[in-house]
């Protein structure tokens, strides 16, 4: 290492002994030292060829008689050079004593002797040790490497050695030229992997690590509401919530609020705790990380047991109840301005909801198990979604009958309104998960399938068909009133959710398509749903063909046709079942133009009403026109249905026949026969791969259950098994019967 001292008398003068005594012939060979190192003392300490520094004039060699005399000190006034340490600066470098041979001072060892008796080289040894610089470090152990690195790893390299420069280590690769990439494959856009190593990860949690010293458990109630509040705030922020998520910052907070005391019964932060997990819900992939943990499904269960629209803090403060009503609902004054803030921050801050949706606890935890993977539910928390489903669909029979009676469907907002108002939002979450436990999506071992179907058959007989029919009704009559357009696209998906729920219940099952028969509404209210739909989706094509058509429009015409297909798939589990539901659609009486009345809610009243088979012949007939697939699909699915109508009902065989385009009963049975073919033919094949994809799927979780350690059993086997064996049946049935008619018409 370079020294800042000056340069020794004495060495100076042994340094020019040295010189005198190695002659001419080694001066004439002596290299010329740079302009810039010609003014120094220290550039006489070596004189050997081999150094890097020579004397000042290495031209001239110097006379015997000047031996003793000492060195004459250049003038410094002469030159440019500034150094550090003012008017002179030392080069000298710390040589090793091994070296010192080499340079040709091994007759002058005794002068370079120090006042300890330890030669200058040997005492500066520590400083010739070369050390590996922070580069070379950090390129040895992999600090810098990213596993999702487009670069190819850099080898490690050898560090230098003092005794040996540029030999590499035994077993170490030498380091192979870099490799150019193409154009665009490397960007200023960084992985979360890249993130976390250059440091962002760091400081994001050093930033917010107050955040966590709020909520210990051993601070106050006030501080540690008011620390989960500003948790919950800031992941309003995309980039936060960004940030938080590549940094692990999810999980953590999680565990640190349940710690502080969320989930527990305390108002504020149970409302706060499930807000947190709605705002991660915002991205599928973070949830799942998050719905990893024991206890994200089972506290959130748990909170929305004990939740009802009458004790619901955020439905509450969003529906303007009295205090009255707050008080008896255990909420104290601190908390309600907590609350009224969270309220707010829900409502303008995380974008979460529309304007219209009322905010509620409820909604938030519905909201988050929705979207959270099916395999996070078991068993035990059918109930507490049973219950939630069921309380809010109470007061919906009522309302139709209000609305039937001349009153609105909904009361006017009001302290009071919030008991008879329900969240069609938070009823489709809770729908939509439902329909995943029915289709066997949870994880429901083979052994509590009987308690899965006795928690169903009690359902049953508490009304819910009644109350599903009644929010089928209810979102239909929001889809015609013009007052409540605003809530028209919920009330859509609403009716898809009950529709598809109803389908699972009623597949294969004579009990509840016999209480789905018998409700009084649930005829009328299953074909107004197929009819209206038909006339709503021609309504849409119209438009299109006038090139007036949006991209709204086109969302509407699927949905359409979506309700429709619903629809009609309930239509033919009943009339499977049942055979009073051929009867009963036999004697239904509809006009394919009814505007959905109030008094036709129970049966349409239209004065240009006709048979339901008729409506039913009408939109199969304008299908027949059309070559897109999905109306092919849906004209084959209803000449199976007609089959089914017909088989064993002469009326209705003469009804529908009367009804159906075509010059005789022979070619009208016919195209029936063709389009069920048709169908038959693409059901077989699509439950086949349905099937198959399922196998697989099952084969995968196999797999994986042995690589964890868990084994696989019929204990544990995911439960969701395709069921296409009956339908395929019926099918052919229905195909026999057709060829058959169209037979004996002959």
């Amino acid at each position: 290492m370079l020294a800042r001292s000056r340069t020794e008398g004495s060495v100076i003068s042994i340094c020019s002994t040295s010189e005198q005594e190695s002659g001419s012939a080694e001066a004439s060979s002596a290299h010329v030292t740079p302009k810039k190192l010609r003014t120094f003392q220290s550039d006489s300490l070596l004189g050997s060829p081999s150094g890097r520094l020579s004397s000042p004039s290495p031209s001239k060699s110097r006379p015997p008689d000047d031996v003793l005399s000492p060195p004459v000190r250049p003038t410094l006034g002469t030159t440019n050079v500034r150094t550090y340490a003012g008017k002179s600066r030392s080069f000298l470098v710390a040589l090793p004593q091994s070296q010192a041979g080499s340079l040709g001072l091994e007759s002058h060892s005794q002068g370079l002797l120090d006042d300890t008796g330890t030669m200058y080289g040997e005492s500066q040894e520590d400083d010739f040790e070369m050390r590996e610089s922070y580069t070379e470090l950090r390129e040895r152990w992999g600090v810098d490497a990213s596993e999702d690195d487009p670069r190819p790893l850099s080898p490690v390299r050898a560090s230098p050695s003092p005794k040996g420069k540029g030999r590499r280590k035994k077993g170490l690769r030498e380091e192979p030229p870099p490799r150019l990439l193409p154009n665009g494959m490397m960007n200023d856009l960084k992985s979360i992997t890249e993130l976390r190593s250059k440091g962002e990860r760091r400081r994001f949690l050093d930033e917010v690590g107050y955040l966590f010293e709020g909520l210990d458990a051993k601070c106050g109630l006030g501080v540690r509401r008011g620390s989960a509040l500003e948790i919950a705030t800031k992941l309003c922020d995309v980039d936060f919530s960004r940030r938080a998520k590549a940094a692990d910052f999810l999980g953590r907070a999680w565990e640190v609020l349940r710690d502080a005391g969320a989930g527990n019964g305390d108002k504020v932060l149970d409302a706060i705790l499930v807000f947190y997990a709605a705002l991660v819900a915002r991205d599928s992939t973070a949830l799942l990380d998050l719905a990893a943990k024991s206890d994200f499904a089972s506290t959130l269960h748990r909170t929305l047991s004990s939740l009802e629209r009458s004790n619901d803090p955020l439905w509450l403060i969003s529906t303007d109840a009295s205090t009255t009503e707050i008080k008896a609902a255990g909420i104290t004054k601190a908390e309600l301005t907590l609350l009224g803030s969270l309220q707010r921050i829900i409502r303008k801050k995380s974008g979460l909801f529309e304007d219209t949706d009322i905010v509620s606890s409820r909604l938030l935890i519905s909201q988050a198990l929705a979207v959270a993977p099916p395999s996070a539910h078991t068993i035990s928390y059918l109930p507490s979604l049973l219950h939630s489903l069921s309380a809010e669909m109470n007061s919906l029979p009522s309302r139709v009958d209000a609305y039937i009676s001349g009153l609105s469907l909904f009361p006017p907002q009001g302290p009071s309104s919030y008991l008879d108002t329900p969240s069609l939002l938070h009823l489709d979450n809770c729908l939509r998960l439902l329909d995943s436990c029915l289709l066997g999506s949870w994880s429901i071992p083979v052994e509590d399938i009987p308690t899965q179907a006795a928690m169903l058959t009690e359902l049953r007989e508490q009304g819910f068909v009644k109350a599903l029919i009644a929010l089928c009704t209810t979102c239909g009559i929001i889809m015609q009133e013009q007052q409540l357009a605003d809530h028209r696209a919920v009330a859509s998906k609403c009716i898809e959710s009950a529709l598809r729920v109803l389908i699972n219940l009623t597949h294969d099952d004579l009990p509840w398509c016999q209480a789905v028969l018998d409700n009084e509404l649930s005829t009328a209210a299953v074909m107004h749903l197929i009819v209206m739909a038909q006339r709503q989706r021609r309504l849409i094509e119209k438009r299109s063909e006038a090139d007036e058509m949006g991209d709204e429009d086109a969302d509407d015409a699927a949905r359409c046709l979506d309700r429709m297909c619903l629809a009609l798939g309930l239509l033919t589990n009943l009339v499977q079942s049942t055979p009073e539901t051929r009867e009963a659609i036999g004697d239904a009486l509809l006009d394919s133009d009814c505007p959905g009345k109030r008094g036709c809610i129970r049966g349409c009243r239209c004065p240009g009403r006709t048979s339901a088979l008729a409506c039913l012949a009408q939109v199969y007939s304008q299908h027949l026109s059309s070559a897109s697939e999905l109306d092919v699909v849906v004209r084959g699915h209803m000449a199976v249905l007609f089959g089914l109508l017909m088989e064993r009902a002469p009326e209705n065989q003469r009804t529908l026949l009367g009804a159906l385009p075509g010059p005789s009963d022979r070619d009208k049975l016919g195209a029936l026969l063709q389009h069920a073919q048709d169908f038959t033919l693409f059901y077989v094949t699509l439950t086949r791969k349905m099937a198959e994809s399922q196998s697989e799927g099952r084969h995968e979780d196999a797999e994986s259950m042995e690589i964890e350690g868990g084994g696989y059993s019929p204990a544990n086997r995911p439960t969701g098994v395709f069921r296409d064996s009956k339908g395929e049946a019926v099918a052919k049935g229905v195909i026999a019967f057709l060829r058959k008619s169209r037979e004996q018409c002959s």
